[in-house]
């Protein structure tokens, strides 16, 4: 049993090995890139894979179909497709010039420049040609680096390179540098609509995005305001409540201090008049009293002497500062003479009563 185990374990590693290294393939057979040197009568090729040539052939061609053929030719006799294909072009089959007497446009523009005066500097066998130019930098100074080649030899290549199922990376000088691309104006325009189609996805892509990015903004914005408004609405009722009960507590607050001031001012009223009452004669009888909360207050009597009153006020300290206010009026009661009079005290005067 023990042994059967161990077997099984064994074939089940190893075929997850085979497993592993089947995918190793895979990723190193997609990495692989097929090079092409186009020179003036001989193609070669080679297959570079993890900076390695795994493989590598020659054929001589003569002729723009034949170059078709032989690059198609080249790509079938691999030990692997390839899926990606960088072709250089030698001398002289692509022309190299160094040009120093171009005005300072930019980089964009160059190409442009040098293709409208491609005859000034390239050489023309009544066939058109390809172009492209880039600057470079020459002993601190600028200049302009360009290239040419026939347009049917870059069409062929392009052509075979098609029908081979290879894509074509770039089609340069092998001894220029490597800006330099002298691909086809019909591969150029392709992949230019190519790039601008795929600016127009990601522009439409990226605002879409941001509509959805907008659109659930506002949809949280807006649930999160009901969800408040709706928070707020079920405590307006305990917030009313709360709101009632505190304006009931300040009115019963209100009530209380006042009822409190209101005792404190009987109190003192109350021991203001029995002061008063202690302190009278018996000569003197009180008939009214009027008094305030500072202390001050008017008290009216009859006695057989008004000055008996004030006399005996100020002398038991019943009240403060008692004076007589106006004139005494004499008055005749049961036949004996009695005096009419007016006592103020405290703070007030006899105009403000």
């Amino acid at each position: 049993m023990l042994v059967m185990r161990v077997r099984s374990t064994l074939r089940h590693w190893r075929a997850r090995a085979e497993a592993w290294a089947r995918r190793v393939a895979v990723l190193n057979h997609r990495d692989a890139v097929l090079r092409v040197s186009v020179g003036p009568s001989l193609v070669r090729a080679a297959v570079i894979r993890g900076g390695a040539v795994t493989w590598a052939a020659e054929s001589e061609w003569s002729g723009d179909a034949d170059l078709e053929e032989t690059i198609a030719r080249l790509a079938a006799e691999l030990p692997q497709p390839g899926r990606r294909v960088t072709v250089t072009l030698e001398r002289p089959l692509v022309q190299l010039r160094t040009i120093g007497d171009l005005p300072p446009v930019r980089a964009k523009v160059l190409p442009q420049l040098v293709a409208a005066q491609y005859r000034r500097f390239f050489r023309r066998d009544g066939r058109p040609l390809v172009t492209d130019a880039v600057w470079v930098g020459d002993n601190g100074t600028r200049v302009a680096r360009a290239a040419a080649v026939e347009q049917p030899v870059v069409e062929a290549i392009a052509t075979g390179a098609r029908a081979a199922g290879l894509l074509l990376v770039a089609i340069a000088p092998a001894d220029g540098p490597g800006a330099l691309s002298l691909l086809p104006p019909a591969e150029r325009q392709t992949r230019g609509r190519v790039a601008r189609r795929r600016l127009r996805r990601l522009t439409i892509a990226t605002g879409a995005m941001w509509a959805i990015a907008g659109g659930l903004l506002v949809g949280r914005l807006t649930w999160e305001r009901r969800h408040v408004e709706a928070v707020l609405a079920s405590m307006e009722e305990p917030l009313a409540a709360v709101r009632a009960a505190r304006v009931e507590l300040r009115a019963a607050e209100s009530a209380v201090v006042a009822m409190r001031v209101m005792e404190e001012r009987r109190g003192r009223a109350l021991a203001t008049l029995g002061a008063i009452a202690r302190a009278l004669p018996d000569s003197v009888v009180a008939t009214s009293l009027v008094w305030t909360s500072d202390g001050s207050g008017v008290l009216g009597g009859v006695g057989r002497r008004a000055a008996d009153a004030v006399v005996a006020l100020e002398r038991t300290g019943a009240v403060s500062r008692p004076r007589l206010d106006g004139r005494v009026v004499p008055e005749n009661v049961a036949g004996r003479d009695w005096e009419r009079f007016t006592v103020l005290f405290g703070k007030l005067e006899s105009r403000e009563w």
